[in-house]
């Protein structure tokens, strides 16, 4: 494949493929909207393939341009001294060309390839039924409302919850939004200090509708529109990463709004419908770990080793969960202590197919897989990229070497990443911590509890996937940079 990349044929033959892929992709794209499917994502990824087509014919062309003068060029290093140099210069510099195209090409055909996988994904998940949670009420009807004057206020501070306002107001609500857009409704918004938040006129606002049979059964006022300050923050995040992390920047935010999309317009639909948790989510994290490290770093060994070590480490969080969670006999149904939502997705399970239903068990491992992931991403590519610029330094290291030197590296990182994981977890449940020690509990009534097993299962079975990642990453990184030749 060396020599191969300064081949005209290989380089045609990108052109076909890139030419097959953007057809293809085109007319899929026209099928779509000829049968009236308007689907954004699908679009989207369409689209992008289109768009990859042509890249892949963009590159090709660049690439036969390059390698166009290169025979004439190796002729010329048998004159004179002078046309020697500068042929072996142009040799050089249409070859570091070429190299890059051929280096971006194997980029664009795997996320081009990852495209059309997480279309299939996407439009299976879609195929999914939706569950049914009554044969009466229609659903519940979300809209968006503008205050347009207070009407009564009857609240006021309490000293005991730090002097949080509690009671309630009576406001006018015009709808902004919807079937109802227009109409005026005179709504209670509820104080108290585990919700609602004092109105003023002119805020935005959302309101409930409760349908019964199609008709509107109740109106609830719910709480203050935050949608504008959150895209507020959002925004403010965004720039502040382009702007510190330029390219690099865009390109994490970028393989943030897949992994996003991944999750929830695929995983999730695909686990309410009864799929393999543990297996769904395991396929979830590679392909987003794929499409995450191309995206930033293209296809060369930093990008495989950051891959293979990252699923390394996954794989093991996902093995050790199991064990601590068959040693310490909880499961994803325990989880209710910490989360009440799994009995409404009880409710949920009662409607489907009991031999193809959500599978709340395992939901406790895969919740361990997707919380090391981000970690084991950091811990892998961090080893991988040390281990690169150590053999760009020095050739000459052995892998015994190699292997020495990335394990004093990876053990640095191991104390703060593995910190990091137990203070998330610790964080998310401080307030039922905090509540827990109130009660003064006797140590072995402590240990006993179902909520310790939980969070302790979660804290160290992420952290067990940061730790094996390092020692993983380090094996696939001498293999892979490594030279058998031993250092002078």
């Amino acid at each position: 494949m060396r020599e191969l990349k300064y081949k005209k044929p290989l380089w045609y033959g990108v052109l076909a493929a890139g030419g097959l892929i953007a057809v293809a992709a085109a007319a899929l794209l026209a099928r779509r909207l000829v049968n009236g499917s308007f689907a954004v994502i699908p679009l989207a990824v369409l689209a992008a393939a289109v768009c990859g087509g042509g890249y892949l014919i963009y590159l090709g062309v660049r690439a036969l341009r390059q390698t166009r003068g290169l025979p004439q060029q190796e002729k010329e290093l048998t004159g004179a001294k002078a046309k020697r140099e500068q042929a072996t210069r142009a040799i050089a510099e249409a070859k570091q060309g070429v190299d890059r195209q051929f280096a971006r090409s194997l980029s664009a055909v795997i996320l081009i390839l990852c495209a059309f996988l997480f279309l299939w994904a996407y439009g299976k998940a879609q195929q999914t039924e939706s569950i049914a949670q009554s044969t009466v009420i229609s659903g519940v009807q979300y809209e968006r409302g503008t205050v347009i004057s207070i009407d009564d206020s009857q609240y006021q501070g309490q000293q005991a919850v730090e002097d949080v306002p509690v009671g309630k107001q009576v406001v006018t609500v015009e709808i902004k939004s919807g079937e109802f857009k227009g109409r005026r409704y005179q709504l209670t918004n509820n104080l108290s200090y585990l919700y609602g938040t004092v109105l003023k006129e002119g805020d935005s606002v959302t309101v409930s509708f409760s349908l019964t049979d199609g008709e509107v059964d109740s109106i609830v006022l719910q709480d203050y529109d935050r949608t504008l300050p959150i895209v507020i923050v959002l925004i403010a995040f965004l720039v502040i990463t382009m702007l510190v992390g330029g390219k690099v920047g865009a390109k994490s935010l970028l393989g943030l709004g897949l992994t996003i999309l991944c999750v929830f317009s695929v995983m999730i639909p695909l686990l309410l419908g009864g799929a393999p948790t543990i297996l769904t989510i395991v396929e979830t994290c590679a392909f987003v770990t794929v499409v995450e490290f191309v995206i930033l770093g293209g296809v060369n060994k930093k990008t495989i080793c950051a891959i293979l070590g990252t699923m390394s480490g996954v794989a093991f969080a996902a093995l050790f969960g199991q064990i601590a969670c068959a040693l310490t006999r909880v499961n994803g149904f325990q989880m209710y202590v910490a989360n009440p939502e799994v009995e409404a997705l009880l409710q949920l399970k009662q409607g489907q197919d009991p031999f193809y239903s959500l599978q709340i068990g395992d939901l406790l491992v895969g919740g361990i897989l997707l919380t090391a992931l981000g970690a084991v991403n950091d811990v892998a590519m961090s080893i991988s990229s040390a281990m690169n610029e150590l053999m760009t330094v020095n050739p000459n290291l052995t892998r015994r070497e190699l292997f020495k030197s990335g394990m004093t590296i990876g053990r640095d990182m191991v104390g703060t990443m593995t910190n990091t994981l137990i203070l998330a977890l610790v964080g998310g449940s401080l307030t039922l911590m905090i509540y827990l020690a109130s009660l003064e509990p006797s140590f072995t009534q402590f240990m006993s509890t179902a909520f310790l097993s939980v969070e302790m299962v979660q804290m160290l079975a992420s952290s067990m996937g940061v730790i094996l990642a390092v020692p993983l990453s380090v094996l696939i990184g001498m293999l892979l940079f490594g030279r058998r030749q031993k250092a002078k």
